[in-house]
């Protein structure tokens, strides 16, 4: 658009000025816009909407003042303009009054928002003529304000008392919509508080009101409605009042999250539960939030009471940490997360520093000092100096550079009637900025700028003593509160969080407590012990391999504390802190345990050095066995996380805990007159050798009666019967053990207890090669001594003494690959440690080989688990490096397996893909899951090699 395009509309228009009159005067308001093409754009716009176009130029060119208003509100505000096209009478209401000079006041507006309520009856058809009302009163307070008829000060208290009005308006409105729900609540006062900008007086052009609700007491109407309920639905319905859109646009955005529980509680709340809140569990971004608290609606009596009740929480005499320090770290940290480089509220030294300046020294001094108790900024700082908290060169830095913010601030706000802070990029567009904020030059704004920026971030850092923190995580602005979900969630991203939202959460968890859903929530005390070791317990969680898997464990524990509070104290001592972190580190199965077993916890914690000792005092058979299972396994499992113990040594402590739950249910069989049934029970698989690893079945085999045949039979049956389903009960505990008792002989279709007479029998005449191999691993667990040790000594003969038939390692071999087929998956990329080819099985199957072979002239080798065979240099029919290779890979597949169990809570022996792979991976050796992937399946295909060279060699 160009000057050119108006003269000819001016022309048409039939003015009866002249045009080089015309011209003369567009050129001097053009000089006074701090945007001509815009304004040129805009003015064309305006003429083409007027009913007359001769009557308004005739007009402009009559009172130059009029041109020279339109042309600079042009070339500032898009918005301005845009109002005024949409309706033209609007500038000759600005400029045929005092509208210009005299402010908008409660009493106006509360009048004219009286006069829409007479007028109209609609709900509806109210609300848009108060959107009208509020489009017309922003023209003009800026209208005073473009022109400086209005200081900073009159602009943002003339912006806060319009919203009083319009809030106020739709709170009417509100009451009126729900009157028919329960009308024996309309006489309990109800009030809207104001905070942040609002509650300050200092409100924006486009800002969103900051609001809380309280109402006096929670009370049961009509109907067994409560108050809670109804004004619960007031909130509500006033919240859609004032920010659902129409044709006349919206009121407000309404930000409802600096209620009570930061936005997970309901919107309103009685003023006993309010009070209560703040009393007990407030936190210090809390009180700093109620500093501008203003009642703005509704009951305001009874509001301005209910603050007046809060003022020892906002302003303790004394605080248990400076709010300096809390401050400076909830500001540090938004800086780290949001790009506030170009940002003039949140950037280092802008808006958001000054007033954390002026908010910790009201925190700090308010409590004794009620002058201190300003609610707006500019009043603050002045109060702050009169009382020497801030030098008078100080008052005038932070005044003079709180007033250039909130221009250059509402200048960006008025453009387009738009929620910003964000300085411009393009050079012409900070120029537009510079010269709508009073400045002849883009230059000359950034120079101004960046000198207020350092002065005031000097200041800040010797008020608050906001020194860089010289951890890598400072979790205290999260604790401390102020800082919303997304924030939250970026920043414990970016600090090595991979769920940023979970792990937001789960801080949230730890700090506060359940929360909205859960049962208990922590006390300001709670909260104030977990605060104190929050960053160092955070580092530690951050070094650990998966920083979201601890941090979900820790927040099991936590929440299942009988006093959070204890647990967080203890946190202090860093040897109970290192304990807590490595158990949660390991994954949430030994974290879980804990939180279902506090006093193990504090049993534990309270003498880490007891965990020392492989196992706990034996039970009386008596006690509750699936508990001593479940303690003892848990302590097994924490003191191989701890360090205490290797992992031949966990799966050793394993297997004890399984034989004295079988020894345990053994001596609970019912007697045959004065003795016992003779009947013995054995181990086999890895309990036979003693390598139980997590969440195991129990290969058992019975054996009762003499070996003359007497003293088996039907009661021996029902004893074996009883143990096994004693094995396999599920109590609230969970289930003891899965049993498998298919390694008898005959298999699954043979009585489930094998008569001593008879098995020697079927050892010489049908025990294949198969059972011979299994028996290497027998051992007697349980039960009648005297069968033990035949049946033991029966199999011993029959496994090493007795020639192995021919092709018996072939055979073997032949069996292996059958088991490769029971294993989940045989599809490619799937790898399957137990099962798959090269997996577990090979090195136990390799070891068990070698018993057989040499297991007669080398008894040492005779009941060893799979490494102890591979180490063992007796008969070795290895190649050099062949028996430390199988027994390496061994040790990784079964290291593997158990972080399997304990970490990702898989029973299975595949391994996973995706993220529970990376998972897998950060837990064994912080490797990629990928670069595990390739290791295993190496490590795989030089096991499978060897096992078959090792067969070939033992033929």
């Amino acid at each position: 658009m160009s000057e050119h395009d108006v003269h000819e509309a001016f022309i048409r228009s039939g003015s009866r000025f002249e045009l080089p009159a015309f011209e003369a005067a567009l050129r001097d308001w053009l000089e006074g816009s701090p945007d001509p093409a815009m304004a040129l754009n805009n003015l064309l716009r305006f003429a083409g909407s007027t009913v007359s176009t001769a009557s308004l130029f005739n007009d402009l060119l009559q009172y130059p003042l009029y041109g020279s208003l339109l042309l600079r509100l042009f070339g500032s505000s898009q918005y301005f303009a845009d109002v005024i096209v949409r309706e033209p009478g609007l500038f000759r209401w600005l400029t045929a009054s005092d509208v210009l000079t005299c402010p908008a006041t409660p009493q106006y507006l509360a009048a004219e928002v009286g006069r829409i309520m007479e007028t109209f009856t609609k709900p509806d058809k109210r609300l848009d003529a108060m959107k009208r009302l509020h489009r017309r009163e922003l023209l003009r307070i800026g209208a005073q304000d473009l022109l400086g008829h209005a200081g900073l000060a009159a602009v943002t208290l003339q912006l806060s008392v319009l919203a009083d009005a319009i809030i106020g308006g739709a709170l009417r409105v509100a009451q009126e919509q729900i009157a028919g729900s329960d009308p024996s609540f309309a006489g309990i006062p109800f009030c809207v508080i104001g905070l942040g900008k609002l509650g300050g007086n200092e409100l924006n052009y486009s800002s969103d009101v900051d609001v809380i609700f309280v109402y006096a007491e929670d009370a049961e109407g009509k109907g067994g409605h409560s108050a809670h309920e109804y004004f619960n639905k007031l909130a509500e319905r006033l919240v859609r009042n004032l920010s659902t859109a129409t044709a006349e646009g919206h009121l407000y955005r309404v930000d409802t999250r600096l209620r009570p529980e930061s936005g997970a509680g309901p919107l309103a709340m009685a003023a006993g539960a309010m009070l209560t809140y703040y009393e007990s569990r407030g936190e210090l971004w809390e009180r700093q939030m109620l500093i501008k608290a203003r009642p703005v609606a509704g009951a305001l009596e009874f509001g301005q009471e209910f603050l007046g009740r809060l003022e020892s929480f906002v302003y303790p005499r004394t605080l248990f940490e400076h709010p300096g320090a809390s401050v400076a770290r909830i500001k540090a940290r938004i800086e780290a997360v949001i790009g506030t480089d170009e940002n003039v509220k949140l950037m280092a030294g802008g808006i958001r520093d000054i007033e954390f300046i002026v908010q910790a020294l009201q925190l700090l001094n308010g409590g004794r000092l009620r002058a201190a108790r300003e609610r707006g900024t500019l009043p603050a700082i002045d109060s702050l100096r009169d009382h020497g908290f801030l030098s008078s060169g100080e008052a005038t830095e932070l005044t003079s550079a709180y007033t250039l913010y909130r221009t250059v601030e509402h200048r960006l706000q008025i453009m387009l009637n738009t929620q910003t802070h964000t300085l411009p990029e393009h050079s012409d567009a900070f120029h537009a900025l510079a010269r709508r904020a009073g400045m002849e030059s883009g230059d000359a704004l950034r120079a101004a700028l960046d000198a207020h920026l350092a002065a005031v971030r000097k200041i800040f850092t010797q008020v608050l003593t906001a020194s860089k923190e010289n951890t890598p995580f400072a979790l205290s602005a999260l604790v401390d509160g102020g800082v919303d979900e997304e924030t939250a969630a970026a920043l414990l991203a970016a600090h090595g969080f991979r769920e940023g939202r979970r792990a937001a959460r789960n801080v949230r968890l730890l700090t506060a407590g359940s929360g909205r859903h859960g049962t208990r929530q922590f006390d300001a005390r709670t909260r104030d012990a977990f605060r104190q070791g929050a960053d160092t317990l955070f580092e530690e969680v951050l070094r650990t391999p998966d920083p979201d898997l601890t941090l979900a464990s820790l927040t099991s524990v936590a929440a299942a504390q009988p006093d959070a509070h204890l647990l967080y104290r203890q946190l202090a001592d860093a040897r109970f802190r290192r304990f807590l972190v490595d158990i949660c580190a390991a994954g949430p199965r030994f974290a879980r345990g804990l939180a279902r077993d506090p006093l193990l916890m504090e049993t534990l914690a309270s003498d880490p050095d007891a965990l020392g000792s492989p196992a706990a005092a034996l039970l009386p058979p008596s006690r509750d066995l699936a508990a001593f299972k479940f303690r003892q396994e848990l302590r097994a499992g924490i003191r191989h996380q701890l360090g205490f113990s290797g992992f031949d040594q966990l799966t050793g402590e394993l297997s004890s805990i399984a034989s004295f739950v079988v020894t345990s249910l053994c001596a609970r069989t019912p007697r045959d007159g004065r003795r016992r049934v003779p009947l013995a029970i054995f181990a086999l698989g890895k309990f036979g050798t003693e390598e139980l690893g997590f969440d195991a079945d129990l290969d058992l085999m019975f054996v009762a009666g003499t070996p003359e045949g007497g003293g088996a039979g039907e009661k021996a049956e029902k004893a074996a019967e009883a143990i096994v389903r004693g094995l396999s009960a599920v109590s609230t505990e969970g289930r003891l053990y899965d049993v498998d008792v298919r390694l008898r002989p005959e298999g699954r279709s043979a009585p489930l207890v094998v008569e001593a007479a008879a098995y020697g029998k079927y050892l010489a005449t049908r025990a294949s090669l198969w059972e011979r191999q299994s028996l290497t691993r027998l051992r007697f667990v349980a039960g009648d001594p005297t069968v033990g040790n035949y049946v033991t000594a029966l199999a011993a003969r029959y496994v090493y003494d007795d020639p192995l038939p021919a092709g018996w390692t072939g055979d073997i071999v032949a069996m292996r690959r059958k088991m490769e087929t029971r294993s989940r998956t045989r599809a490619a990329g799937f790898l399957d440690i137990k099962l798959g080819p090269g997996g577990m099985a090979d090195c136990e199957f390799i070891a068990q080989m070698i018993q057989l072979k040499s297991g007669g002239s080398h008894p040492e080798l005779r009941g060893l688990g799979t490494v102890p065979v591979l180490r063992s240099p007796a008969r070795s029919p290895f190649e050099p490096g062949e028996a430390e290779q199988c027994a390496s890979a061994y040790g990784m597949f079964r290291r593997l397996e158990l972080l399997l169990r304990t970490g990702l809570e898989d029973k299975g022996s595949i391994l996973p893909e995706g993220e529970p792979l990376d998972l897998l991976a950060r837990l064994y050796d912080t490797s990629s899951g990928a670069a595990l992937a390739s290791r295993v399946a190496a490590a795989m295909k030089r096991v499978r090699g060897i096992f078959l060279d090792v067969a070939g060699r033992l033929a």
